[in-house]
Parts: structure tokens; sequence; C-alpha cells
């Protein structure tokens, strides 16, 4: 086996990799003649669509009373809500925290503000005795910390919703409080709705999108998926809208019963709702029921998603190698705890990570060079048993028995390390921790790529020289020009637009590589002699 085209194929496959998810388009989008989805009658455990998807053409909302809408503001130390008396929901929440930009006049980071004014959070409605969204309330109290909006409709139907802030907390209590003063006894399903247009927030790193957490499994809904809606039976733990660093999240006080419908809002291809549905009720002539959640707007950070429970803290998730990737970000938090710098914290996770491998790599090391000293003798046995394949691969094979040679041994250490290297680029890629973060001089957000590129230059031209030591085996002068020029021109390529954090944990890697390549040669050289 030729260990040469091996590595070359590992190393052309991480590429691919990389090259797939920093360029992967988002799909089109669906044209408007889709059909919309038939509307079904109310049922324990399925979501009904919403009239107003339905019923209503895209870009308009169903026609309301002229009655003035107001607008309310709660507020403590971390973020800003307001509120709007139409549908009582709240419509924008500035993080105090978070800029949008690293420059220190920068505004704060807005939730729900999109240009056409759909987002939201915080709707409700009753499936079958209040199926619209959007009428206006009364504003009955308010407070700093504490909101209260009523409405009565024409049947005697009284909804009265409190939206309660505590000091430093990302999250809103809100309590929705029935009473039934019709003449008739009421059997229905209360629906919280939030809304989000995600076409100025796609991301090519990152996913954007509903997605929410039921039984155990923590599921993502495509933006191409809502327009053909999603619904997922009880028992739903909570119900998100992710951007790359932030969320908008409803939790209800009990998943027991409480189903999920996801579609587009008003047949608008990139506008999402998501509508928590509870579990059927019955309210008697007279009676009051109250049903109570949370929404959570702020930051993917689990130390703030921890506090609510019901599993939140899984939109701060790593995918495929998130059991890798979770004690690594907890060490690099350590890190930054001690050093209070990101880039140093990343260099020094990076150098840690190579001590811990560098026996494998040293193994690796060797078992090249020990294939490089064959080649002299592979290419003898090809010279006289070329045409005979079969006594061909005979000889190789005694070849690697007597020199107690494995043909592999260069590239397993490779495959143990590359689980690693993801679960960091993961980290990397999209940890809030990271934003707006500086490292030195002009490079003053990890999260964002180098404005110079000068760190994935000086990355590919180590990685150039990185190929230089390594030994190289085979006779194919292509194969062998391709590792030595073809990878590190194609890296430089890819980590041209790569946050600079990712870059400089790859660039640091490689120099802390050379310098055991060059460490391995130089006591080899000794022993050669």
């Amino acid at each position: 086996m030729d260990l040469k085209r091996t590595i070359l194929a590992v190393a052309l496959s991480m590429a691919v990799l990389l090259l797939f998810q920093m360029y992967l388009a988002p799909p089109p989008p669906q044209g408007p003649g889709a059909p919309p989805p038939a509307a079904s009658p109310v049922e324990p455990g399925v979501a009904p669509p919403a009239p107003w998807v339905t019923g209503a053409p895209a870009g308009e909302v169903p026609a309301t009373p002229a009655v003035p809408v107001r607008h309310a503001v709660l507020e403590n130390d971390r973020v800003t809500l307001r509120l709007s008396s139409r549908s009582a929901a709240i419509v924008e929440a500035r993080l105090k925290e978070y800029r949008e930009t690293p420059a220190p006049e920068s505004p704060d980071v807005r939730l729900l503000a999109a240009p056409a004014g759909t987002d939201l959070a915080g709707a409700v409605r009753l499936l079958e005795a209040i199926p619209e969204w959007n009428q206006v309330y009364e504003e009955v109290e308010h407070r700093p910390d504490r909101v209260t909006y009523s409405w009565t409709s024409p049947a005697g139907i009284r909804i009265e919703k409190t939206y309660s802030l505590a000091p430093g907390r990302y999250d809103v209590d809100v309590d929705v409080r029935l009473r039934n003063g019709a003449g008739a006894a009421l059997r229905d399903r209360l629906g919280l709705l939030l809304v989000q247009d995600f076409a100025p927030l796609e991301d090519s790193y990152s996913f954007t999108g509903p997605a929410y957490y039921r039984g155990g499994d923590f599921e993502e809904v495509k933006i191409k998926r809502i327009r053909d809606g999603v619904q997922a039976p009880a028992n739903i733990s909570w119900a998100a809208l992710l951007e790359k660093y932030f969320l908008v999240a409803a939790v209800p006080s009990s998943p027991e019963g409480t189903s999920l419908r996801i579609g587009s809002h008003l047949g608008q291809d990139k506008v999402a709702e998501v509508e928590l549905l509870g579990p059927v009720f019955d309210l008697y002539p007279g009676a009051e029921a109250t049903f109570s959640y949370s929404i959570y707007l702020g930051p993917k950070l689990p130390a703030a998603l921890a506090p609510l429970g019901a599993n939140l803290d899984h939109v701060a998730h790593y995918g495929f190698f998130h059991v890798i990737a979770k004690p690594l970000m907890v060490f690099l938090n350590a890190i930054y705890g001690v050093t209070g710098n990101y880039g140093i914290a990343i260099i020094i996770l990076t150098t840690v990570i190579k001590a811990v491998f560098w026996p494998l790599s040293a193994r690796s090391f060797k078992s090249m060079q020990r294939m490089k000293d064959l080649q002299p003798k592979m290419q003898r046995l090809k010279e006289k048993y070329g045409k005979d394949r079969e006594r061909m691969n005979m000889e190789v094979m005694q070849l690697y028995k007597t020199h107690k040679v494995n043909p592999l041994g260069g590239c397993l250490p490779m495959l143990v390390q590359i689980p690693f290297f993801f679960a960091l680029y993961k980290i990397l890629l999209g940890s809030i921790e990271l934003r707006h973060a500086p490292f030195f001089l002009w490079i003053t957000d990890l999260s964002d790529k180098d404005p110079y590129y000068i760190t994935p230059i000086v990355m590919g031209a180590s990685m150039l020289l990185q190929q230089k030591l390594t030994p190289m085996t085979g006779t194919n002068p292509t194969q062998m020009k391709m590792m030595m020029y073809g990878l590190p021109a194609v890296f430089t390529f890819m980590f041209l637009n790569f946050p600079s954090g990712l870059v400089i944990y790859w660039l640091v890697n490689n120099l802390l590589s050379i310098a055991q390549q060059a460490w391995m040669l130089r006591r080899a050289e000794p022993a050669a002699a």
C-alpha cells in the first residue's frame, strides 16, 4: 500500500469537508405557487396550521380595529425589551453586554429587529375560540420590571398576559391568564408564537433557523423546510429561533401535552413562525386558568441558559464532535480566566493538545521515515516484479515484515487527531465567547477574518515548510508536487476568510509540528551516521 496516497487522501478529504461547510450555498427559495397546508381540526397531539398562514396573502396581516398601538419597555442590567400592545408581544430586545461591532461606539445587539417589523415573541391565540393573534390589548399595569396586558373577545373570553423581568437575567416570565366570561364551556388549546425573519441572519458557517427539543432529542429545522411546515407531537421541552450567536426561545412550564408547529409566516420563505401549543383544557363559564412560559432572548451562553433548565443549553451544541468539543471549550475558558486573552488561550490550548499527541506524532514521523528508507528496495521490486502483481504484493509484504514496518503507521496517528481538529474547528468557528474577542495589534476580533490576511499567508508558508520536512514516500513526481505545493495553496485559500482564531490555532499547530520534525531529524542524523 502506498502510504503517500493514503496521507494525500486524508488531507484532501479534510480540505473538501472544510470547503463544503465554508461555501455551501443556501438553497434557493421555493416559488410563490407552493400550495398552502390544508386546515385540520384541533387534536390533542397535533398542531393545526395557523389561519394567518392560509387566510392572508404574503406581506399582509389580518385586519384589526383602529385602536392606538402603544409600546412599553422592560429593562434590567442585561437586556432592554420593547413590547407592543398589538398582540401584547415582545417586538425587540437590546442586549446591553453585546455590541454589533467591536467598536466602542457600536450600538447594542438587537434581536427581533427585522426591517419589515414582523418579528415578535409571545403572541397567543386560542385555536378554536380566538384563532387570530394580533388583537390590540389594553395595558393595565406597567412597572420597570413588570407589564400586564388585557383583552376581551366579543364572546367574553378574557386574555390577560403579564411579562416579568428579573435582575441579571435574559429570560422573561410570561403568565397567560384566561377567564371564560362566555355562557358556554370552552374546550380549546393555547398557542404561543415566535416569529423571526431569517433573510438578514443567514450564515455560511453556522445553522440559523427554528429548533426544538423533544424527548431528549435536539432538532434543527432548515429554512427551506418551513414552507412545507413541520409538526412535532408532545412532549416539547422548548422551541427556539437560532442565530449564529444568539437565540429567542420559548419554554413552557411543563412539556407534557405541549406540541409544536413550524411554518412560514404569511407565506414568506425565510420568515419562520414557531408555535408552542399547550394541552387541551376545559374551561367552564366563570372559571379561570393560567399558563406559564419563559421567553429567553440572549446569547448562546451555557451559563445564561442553564438556569432555565429544560436542556435549553443544547443550543450551544458543537455537532458530531460535541463530546470532545465541550470539555475543550471548558478548558479554553479556564485558560482565558488566567490569561484574559482568548488568542493566548488558543495558543496554550494548541500547545497542550500537541504535547498530548506528541508520542503519536513521533511514531507517525518514524514510520514515514522508515517507509522513505525502503523506497530504493521498493523500486527494485517494482522493476523486478512489475508485471506480476500478485508476486509483487507478496514481496512487498515480506519486505514490510522483514524490516518491521507498518504501512499505516504514519497515517493512523493522524486519523486519531482528526476528531480533535474538527472539535476545535467548531469551537473556534461558532463560540460566542470568541465574538469580538481581541488578540493583539490588528487582530481585534478572533471570530472574524484577518483584515490584512497576514496570518493565513504565514500559515500557508509554515505548511509549505512542514511539507518540506515531512518524509515523502512514493516515486510519482506529480504526487510529490501535489503534497509539497498543492496542499499549502489549497489550505491558504480556504483560511483567507476563516475566523482568525481558527487560523491562529492552525498556524501554531504547524509551527509546533515543524519544531518537532526538525528535532527528530536532528536526532535521526547521528543515528544514521
